[in-house]
């Protein structure tokens, strides 16, 4: 994190906005943001501010970007995947220098990458410590704020960044409204806000992870990892011959998931189909949500110019905040 963002952090105990950053005499290097009034500190590890606890229900996830960092970055595959669902879910333009944008639940930084790269200043945080992962391909670039910290208690001020974006992440907190409303606190006026998560339907719910994670969720992580590793490269050569004869319907008939349609190599698609299988399967919490209850949080808000709709990964929704709204709405 540059110095000169602190300016838009705020405490997220006491809430009040007079922070400073203690330097280590020796060693030259931030150590810590101080509250200046409750005297709270936060480390600074690996040059992120962290804001919550290692331990959270989001422990999962924080495995599972360390372990593939770079899996799901254009950078990495070669091909423009991430940056093509971004701007087609959110479709703002490519070019958005001198905006503010906030990425909610980075993971390992697949979206943060492309944000970058359109000049627009950055601030990108999850709960987990995949934010390590995010640093390791991201830090280097000097528009980018990354930091670790807790949907619901954003340590930032409210009501300054022209685009909110979270994608695949809200249907994993414990309670998806909330951290959807928390979101909405943090767009200016005229800003937007997009997300999305997964659809609930009877279809939907039919789906093999929720068959076995009342199981699997309470699994040790490291033990599930390489049961999960072990069975899918043993099973993709049959889920890609199914997607082949019967489309995505034959996909769903496999407990795994897996990427050809995307014209992904092979070993590329083992990792992707590895790592998203155990993202089904090892997360505390999964709550899709339906389209009419996405809509009626948006109107809740007071939001305007919404659109909600069904995506590739489940409903999309978008709307901008108006230049005026009661404070109460976004409570």
């Amino acid at each position: 994190m540059r110095e000169d963002a602190l300016k838009y952090f705020r405490c997220p105990k006491c809430g009040r906005e007079t922070l400073s950053i203690a330097i280590s005499e020796k060693e030259h290097i931030k150590t810590h943001i101080i509250c200046e009034k409750c005297h709270q500190t936060f480390p600074i590890k690996n040059n992120i501010p962290r804001f919550v606890s290692v331990d959270n229900y989001a422990e999962s996830f924080g495995y599972q970007w360390n372990i593939h960092a770079k899996t799901q970055l254009d950078s990495y595959t070669g091909t423009s995947i991430s940056h093509d669902r971004l701007f087609q879910v959110t479709g703002w333009p490519e070019n958005m220098e001198g905006q503010m944008i906030l990425e909610a639940g980075s993971g390992a930084g697949r979206f943060t990458e492309i944000l970058l790269g359109t000049g627009a200043t950055i601030f990108s945080f999850d709960y987990s410590i995949a934010v390590d992962a995010n640093w390791e391909n991201n830090g280097e670039s000097q528009n980018l704020n990354l930091f670790q910290g807790d949907i619901y208690n954003i340590p930032l001020k409210k009501g300054k960044f022209d685009k909110v974006m979270c994608l695949g992440v809200i249907q994993h907190t414990p309670d998806p409204k909330k951290a959807f409303n928390s979101l909405a606190e943090q767009v200016c006026p005229n800003g937007e806000l997009v997300v999305d998560v997964y659809t609930r339907s009877a279809i939907s719910l039919l789906q093999w992870k929720y068959i076995f994670r009342p199981i699997t969720k309470h699994m040790n992580k490291e033990h599930l990892y390489k049961i999960i590793s072990t069975i899918v490269p043993a099973m993709l050569p049959v889920a890609i011959f199914m997607r082949h004869i019967a489309g995505k319907v034959g996909a769903r008939l496999m407990p795994i998931v897996e990427y050809s349609h995307l014209g992904l190599p092979y070993e590329i698609n083992k990792q992707w189909a590895i790592l998203d299988t155990f993202d089904m399967y090892s997360p505390a919490h999964d709550y899709p949500q339906s389209i009419s209850t996405v809509r009626k949080w948006f109107s809740e808000i007071g939001f305007h110019e919404v659109t909600v709709e069904y995506g590739l990964n489940g409903v999309i929704a978008k709307g901008r905040r108006p230049l005026s709204v009661s404070s109460d709405s976004l409570e």
